[in-house]
């Protein structure tokens, strides 16, 4: 092992060869020569505990959230910005001054009860998951010997409220015309409220009747059959080369939370929220016969899980559990 300085530079760095005859080079990134000749030390030391005993050596935390947050904002620039760095920051305040080892079940399980004391259950586990994604990641890269298990969180059945035709009805009616438009295009394409204010003229194919979502939650592009009302939605709206297709006032909509209660308030639909009018499209493909499978691709979730809430809705779906059951019913029950 050699430690010395580089010409112009008064860092000294650490220059050795382990068992395997591979040599390496790093700067300790400082001046003191004690200190710099524990970190050599240290690294020879880690070297060869790893080599022979497969001994990781210890990670800083913020390193490997710094490597995912990397990876999260290259993959998907639109949601690292609007949400995932804001989590990621909430980590790292929290979780900031330990090693990856030092992220236990114990500890996760005091940081999960603290969290369930103030926020839902469903908002625990999101932050849950994106912990269990950068340790997951450390482990692959082999930054960590082993992932820990993770507490376990009881969320309620997802959300799946939607609209009955009559509603409908009157929630279009009691809505603004640059609002009516809006609602219409959601009911029948399943967009994401973010997805259908972001939509542009130029992802915009009238003739084939698609239109492509950029960029969507997942970080991936979806492209829509339109339906006729869809169209004619569309059509209405005197289409453009390219700009933002729904306008108020000639300006892109930043937002309809506001308007979009007002309508509801008028219309007498209770319990409804903008969301809620992907569920209504959802549940209309699965009402009318479409499979879950089908559905999730055309709403764009990632796992077939999500989209099982709507399960129940499917016709005859009882009706055909039954008769499987039915068709061992033979035995009387008088008999035993």
């Amino acid at each position: 092992m050699r430690i010395y300085q580089r010409k112009n530079s008064t860092k000294w760095w650490v220059d050795w060869t382990d068992q395997k005859g591979h040599r390496h080079r790093k700067s300790t990134g400082t001046d003191d020569k004690k200190l710099a000749d524990a970190l050599a030390a240290k690294w020879t030391q880690e070297s060869f505990l790893e080599q022979h005993f497969g001994v990781i050596p210890d990670v800083p935390f913020q390193e490997a959230l710094l490597r995912y947050g990397q990876d999260r904002q290259r993959d998907n620039p639109v949601s690292y910005k609007a949400k995932d760095k804001y989590q990621l920051q909430r980590l790292l305040d929290r979780f900031g001054d330990l090693n990856l080892s030092d992220i236990t079940h114990a500890v996760m399980r005091t940081w999960v009860d603290e969290l369930l004391a103030k926020l839902k259950p469903a908002t625990v586990l999101r932050e849950l998951t994106t912990l269990r994604a950068i340790l997951n990641k450390a482990h692959r890269e082999e930054l960590l010997a082993q992932v820990p298990a993770f507490p376990r969180i009881k969320v309620e059945p997802g959300r799946c409220r939607w609209l009955t035709i009559e509603e409908e009805k009157r929630l279009l009616v009691a809505a603004k015309p640059h609002l009516r438009a809006l609602v219409a295009f959601a009911v029948d394409t399943g967009g994401r409220k973010s997805e259908l204010l972001k939509l542009d003229w130029q992802n915009v194919d009238l003739d084939r009747g698609f239109a492509t979502f950029r960029k969507t939650k997942n970080g991936e592009d979806r492209s829509v059959r339109l339906t006729d009302r869809a169209k004619r939605v569309l059509t209405d709206l005197d289409p453009q080369e390219s700009g933002p297709v729904f306008t108020y006032h000639g300006q892109a909509m930043k937002d309809v939370k506001t308007s979009f209660e007002r309508a509801r308030t008028r219309a007498g639909v209770k319990d409804f929220r903008f969301h809620d009018l992907r569920h209504t499209f959802a549940s209309r493909l699965v009402q009318q016969g479409v499979t879950l499978y089908e559905v999730m691709h055309l709403t764009g979730h990632k796992s077939f899980e999500m989209v099982q809430r709507y399960a129940h809705l499917a016709p005859d779906f009882q009706e055909r559990a039954i008769g499987a059951l039915n068709a061992y019913g033979t035995v009387s029950a008088q008999s035993a």
